[in-house]
């Protein structure tokens, strides 16, 4: 039994968001772990649209704050 795998791409512009807003609030921090830590709920998010992302109350801009938000202070 062969099993569908389902792969979608993301922009990469998540990855300049994610760098801006490290720099902003993890001083001193592992960016690269916080980053591991939550790379599949930023990819889940970023491939959403638009309109599912207003749903969750959320816009683009905000995916990486929304994440990282329980971890660092914004």
């Amino acid at each position: 039994m062969t099993e569908r795998i389902e792969i979608e791409f993301v922009p990469d512009t998540w990855r300049k968001a994610l760098d801006l807003y490290m720099a902003e609030h993890a001083h001193g921090m592992n960016g690269y772990m916080l980053s591991r830590l939550h790379f599949e709920r930023l990819m889940r998010l970023y491939a959403m649209t638009d309109p599912e992302l207003g749903l969750l109350g959320i816009t683009r801009q905000e995916i990486v704050p929304y994440v990282l938000g329980d971890t660092l202070a914004a």
